[in-house]
């Protein structure tokens, strides 16, 4: 059946949940943090140490050419080659494996092509050093043998130092933060757009088929609370229960709980006086068939029930019962707030309808 969506309500609902999808973001930052420290720790089991050696690259008059080819990615490329690569390991001799060298070597440009960074990570200081004076010596060679170069030389050496290792990474952090939220954006449109749980008195009159006549509010004992809404659909309660004990001596209450909703309603009505109780019973399908009685389904807010509601609507009506009415009972204050907007809620404009 095509029911559409009512954006209203949809709106509503994600305005409700912003407090738990923002835990939600805090819980999924959190785990995000925690899974990147945990792959910190596992990388930096073994101390490693690095040495950070900035170069100048003085590229020949005419050939400016190069200048574009020479780049952050092509440099790590010429850097790993025969030329440069190579020569260091002839000067690093036989005690040095090559495979292991070039994992230990990596360059950066930066911003301008004509500084060149190149970092030497090793977990000993005197081979870390090694590699980094082989390098050099290399780079200075390359530059001396290629066209595109008057020279290459070294401009700063820093010390080689601990590598220090980021525990905490904001962009994990964040990544989980949006993945948590997203997912819990997902999943609140997905169950709404299910329809099976019931907002509005007009999801019952559409998905069911049958009237409400009224709604009830969570914690409706505190009456400084009372809004505009909830007093006019009070009325609009007791107007229409008083209409129905009129109309039929009994009425069933009806609900997929086993009795829980309808109870907690029956002791609404007795405590706000809304009818006379004794006309209603917690549904007993013994007493179905009775033709002086009715059914009113009891419906709660924000749950999903269609389903169940709608198979003892269905048992009900096949043992005999007519369904005169339903009821949504221990509607959210805000909600209905957001819903039917706040300042109507607060009484300055006309209530609208559920």
């Amino acid at each position: 059946m095509q029911q559409g969506i009512d954006s209203r309500a949809l709106f509503a609902t994600y305005i409700t949940k912003l407090p738990g999808l923002f835990l939600l973001a805090v819980a999924g930052a959190i785990l995000g943090s925690g899974l990147n420290l945990i792959v910190v720790l596992v990388k930096t089991q073994d101390v490693c140490y690095v040495s950070e050696t900035k170069y100048y690259i003085d590229f020949a008059d005419g050939r400016y050419e190069a200048r574009d080819y020479y780049n952050d990615f092509t440099w790590n490329e010429a850097i790993l080659g025969d030329e440069i690569l190579g020569r260091a390991m002839e000067l690093l001799g036989s005690a040095y494996d090559r495979n292991q060298v070039s994992a230990m070597v990596s360059a950066r440009i930066l911003s301008d092509v004509r500084y060149l960074t190149v970092y030497v990570r090793g977990q000993e200081t005197e081979q870390v050093e090694a590699v980094r004076n082989a390098i050099e010596t290399a780079l200075g060679a390359f530059g001396a043998a290629k066209d595109e170069f008057d020279t290459i030389y070294q401009i700063g050496d820093l010390d080689i130092v601990q590598e220090k290792v980021p525990y905490f990474g904001w962009r994990a952090a964040l990544l989980g933060a949006v993945i948590a939220a997203g997912t819990g954006v997902f999943v609140i449109a997905f169950c709404f757009c299910m329809g099976s749980v019931f907002y509005t008195k007009g999801d019952i009159a559409v998905r069911l088929g049958i009237p409400a006549c009224g709604m009830t509010f969570r914690g409706g004992d505190d009456r400084s609370r009372v809004t505009i809404l909830e007093k006019r659909q009070a009325e609009m309660l007791t107007a229409d229960l008083k209409m129905l004990t009129e109309r039929y001596p009994r009425i069933f209450l009806l609900d997929a709980s086993g009795g829980q909703e309808a109870a907690l309603f029956l002791q609404d009505i007795r405590d706000r006086g809304l009818a006379d109780c004794s006309c209603f019973q917690i549904c007993d399908t013994k007493e179905y068939a009775d033709g002086d009685s009715a059914v009113m389904a009891v419906i709660p807010f924000g749950k999903p029930y269609r389903e169940r509601i709608a198979d003892e609507i269905g048992y009900a009506q096949l043992h005999g019962a007519e369904i005169v009415s339903a009821v949504l009972t221990r509607a959210d204050r805000k909600w209905m707030g957001i819903y039917y907007a706040w300042r109507n809620a607060q009484g300055k404009g006309r209530t609208g309808r559920g």
